[in-house]
């Protein structure tokens, strides 16, 4: 029996007819349930003869070939027995500004439907109404037309002739990427140690839909493996998700296509750039109202779609800001578009869970199937815990009241509800530093919904506002604020602080394991975490998927004697011992540099302690190369440069944890060694300790939870810098007496095995004269 092609009215309307500019209501409408609610409210007004969400299924044969459509009509009304179809669209727009032309998609829907209908009941003349509803005040404004069946039918007919031709695209690339990935071979004559263990593993998780860690140390070729053995398990409606924590991870996985590409594969990849460093407006705050790559966005959106897909595969950051200049369109929402015709997504890892991040589209619909891979998978329980956190303070709120005072409807008494609620917590806060609470503030949630609210409509109706972009600033952090409102639950805390007079409200997520896990169980179609890093593997299974999932361990492939790890035993740097270790630290940076020329780093647990550090260096025999807080990425490339040389001995000082302490490969000569300072515990502070108490309650080891392993997970990655490759060779000095814990001991990888202990600094120069024979 031959399926036919099913095509949805909504996305044959959409595609064809899309009108209009990208506007500030296109980003704020976010609240799928207050359009949801708005619907039901018109829908609630029905008679009982009329009918709500009426579906309609409809076999169309056109130039030989049959298709069906179908959707779910909003309303189908009899008027005096009269048949009306109506088309509901919400809306935060002044209804005096729209017209029948507002966008044209949402007449074309109607039109389409109304065919249909017609069709189905023998009907010559059809009444169609588009009614558009305010979700804030809930009136409506209604457009009535009457249509004949045969200019409904030329109308249809025209828009599906149109939409075949981008069904024939979609279809070649389906085609292609079926058969190539069936004959595409591993790119390589060889495979690395372990690599075939873990193409195995990965091959297995997803296509058995389960939840796979794995441990995969530098040298593996762990992003060609997951990736070349996650193709082999795409089916139809199957899409790839390589997830990342950084914008440097995204250069392997696009490389791996591009490998693959070379050797035959045929497959649509895109790389979804942050925002701010997409924005081809340079604007610094996105305001849609403003931005000339706003204007007229939707009506250019079909053929810029169809010109990149006809000539691209792989539609990295480059492909897409070309394609958007010349067009002057958003590159960023153009690449989140781009991304729904694509078989492989290289994205953040917010994308995929965070609650209100714009591609979590496709772990709510199920048309897809995502399969997901996690890169640097040790980054996740920090990020998701933020992805699940929001905090707003007065600043906010005052902000708002001084930007949008005058418009309609006021909001200044809403402003001064909810600063009145922030205030009622000032004397308490004044003798103490925090408040901690297990319950949020649902007052103060009702009031800045209803300020939400009137802030989308003076959005909508006020196209030039002065400083616009700050007010807007203010805004999203209070919609991500009651985003969070909606999912708090007992693993969340409500701490309250007073900081520089000003009181903030957090609603604080301790763990975001039951909410990724949700996301898997109910959207996602097999995963495997991966990282060098994930030591202890239980403790990141525990705080990522609540425990569920299986656990590989590989081996390094590289042989254990290249890299020399020293462990200074002598040396506190605890804070109290600080000021005390400078003298050994800066001795110790003298004795490795001297002892062989080449570029090393040192890595440091806060910026506090390495300026302690660089204030008592005088007249260093090296170039000292020092991060700064905030550094732009021209700043960070510059600095990543200057390690490509080896004419002269160099020394980065840099924070661990930071941008350069992962995700980068210094390869060869590029880096000989680093020292690290401490064992990289987070700040001792409320939120971390809060962590500890929960962490203990839950797993009976909440120091750990919230501080051992955080902090050596960044030590480990800190020196993995060094190794990168099958010929490198180098030294990893760590200096800290609790390395010498049996606490740490057991988290240090099985490559560590060779590792040497010093009490003093002759020692470290005979063991490194020893090594660098």
């Amino acid at each position: 029996m031959i399926q036919l092609e099913k095509i949805g009215v909504r996305d044959l309307a959409y595609f064809i007819h899309q009108s209009g500019d990208l506007t500030t209501e296109f980003f704020t409408n976010h609240d799928m349930l207050a359009g949801s609610r708005a619907h039901d409210y018109l829908q609630s007004n029905y008679s009982e003869k009329d009918k709500a969400e009426y579906y309609i299924k409809r076999e169309i044969e056109y130039l030989g070939k049959k298709y069906i459509l179908d959707g779910y009509i909003d309303g189908v009304l009899n008027e005096d027995e009269t048949i009306i179809i109506e088309e509901i669209k919400s809306t935060t727009k002044d209804l005096d500004e729209i017209t029948i032309e507002y966008h044209q998609e949402h007449l074309a829907q109607a039109k389409i439907y109304a065919y249909l209908y017609a069709l189905e009941n023998n009907m010559e003349l059809i009444n169609i109404r588009l009614t558009y509803i305010s979700i804030v005040d809930y009136d409506v404004k209604s457009f009535d037309m009457i249509a004949k069946i045969y200019d409904l039918e030329d109308f249809t007919l025209n828009t599906l002739e149109q939409y075949i031709s981008w069904l024939n695209m979609l279809e070649n690339s389906k085609n292609l990427r079926e058969e190539t990935i069936e004959t595409i071979k591993f790119p390589f004559e060889s495979e690395r140690p372990g690599q075939r263990t873990l193409m195995k593993a990965t091959y297995q998780a997803l296509t058995n839909k389960e939840i796979l860690y794995c441990i995969a140390p530098t040298g593996i070729g762990k992003t060609m493996a997951t990736m070349f053995s996650a193709l082999k398990t795409l089916k139809e409606n199957d899409k790839l998700f390589y997830l990342t924590a950084k914008g440097s991870g995204k250069n392997a996985p696009l490389d791996a296509i591009r490998i693959l590409s070379k050797k035959g594969l045929k497959i649509k990849a895109i790389d979804i750039t942050a925002k701010k460093k997409i924005c081809n407006a340079k604007m610094g705050h996105c305001n849609p109202d403003e931005c000339p790559f706003t204007k007229d966005y939707f009506s250019k959106l079909n053929q810029a779609t169809k010109e990149i897909f006809d000539n691209y595969d792989i539609f990295s950051e480059d492909v897409i800001l070309d394609i958007t200049n010349k067009y002057k369109m958003c590159a960023f929402e153009f690449s989140l578009y781009l991304s729904y015709f694509c078989d492989i997504v290289i994205a953040d890892y917010n994308y995929a869970f965070d609650p209100s991040a714009h591609l979590i589209r496709y772990f709510e619909d199920d048309s897809y199937k995502p399969k997901v891979l996690v890169d640097e998978a040790h980054n996740l329980v920090d990020r998701s815990k933020d992805m699940y956190s929001a905090m707003i303070n007065e600043v906010d709120i005052r902000v708002l009241r001084a930007k949008l005072n005058g418009y309609k409807p006021s909001i200044r008494n809403d402003c001064n509800k909810a600063l009145e609620i922030l205030d009622s917590y000032r004397e308490y806060l004044t003798t103490n530093t925090t408040l901690f609470e297990t319950s949020m503030n649902n007052d103060l949630n009702v009031i800045l919904r209803n300020l939400f609210q009137k802030c989308d409509q003076i959005f909508e109706e006020n196209k030039k506002i002065k400083d616009k972009d700050i007010a807007l600033e203010s805004y999203f952090k209070i919609m991500d604020f009651l985003n969070i409102s909606e999912v708090y639950s007992e693993t969340h805390r409500m701490i309250i602080k007073l900081i520089d007079d000003q009181i903030s409200i957090n609603y604080f997520c301790l763990d975001a394991s039951k909410f990724i896990l949700e996301t898997i169980n109910n959207s996602i179609h097999g995963i495997v975490f991966f990282s060098a890093t994930l030591y202890p593997i239980e403790y990141h299974a525990n705080l990522i998927t609540a425990g569920e999932g299986k656990y590989l361990e590989l081996e390094s492939p590289f042989d254990p004697n290249n890299l020399d790890i020293i462990i200074n035993s002598k040396i506190s740097t605890k804070y109290k011992n600080r000021i005390d270790s400078i003298d050994s630290i800066i001795e110790a940076i003298e004795i490795v540099t001297k002892s062989k020329s080449g570029n090393y780093i040192v890595f440091f647990p806060s910026y506090a302690y390495m300026n302690m550090v660089i204030e008592q260096i005088t007249e260093p025999e090296y170039e000292m190369i020092i991060q700064k807080n905030n550094l732009s990425e021209i700043e960070k490339n510059d600095i990543i440069n200057k390690f490509k040389t080896t004419t002269n001995t160099k020394v980065g000082f840099f924070v661990m944890g930071g941008v350069f302490s992962e995700g980068i490969d210094y390869i060869g000569d590029a880096l000989s060694g680093v020292i690290i300072v401490g064992v990289g515990l987070p700040l001792i502070c409320d939120e971390n300790n809060l962590l500890k108490e929960y962490y203990e309650n839950i797993y009976q080891n909440g120091f750990n939870y919230a501080y051992t392993y955080p902090g050596f997970t960044k030590v480990i990655q800190a020196v993995g810098r060094v190794i990168r490759d099958y010929n490198d060779k180098g030294i990893a000095l760590l200096m800290d007496e609790r390395f010498m814990y049996n606490e740490y001991q057991s988290l240090m990888p099985r490559h560590w095995k060779n590792r040497k202990v010093i009490t003093n600094m002759y020692m470290l120069k005979k063991e490194l004269k020893e090594f660098n024979k």
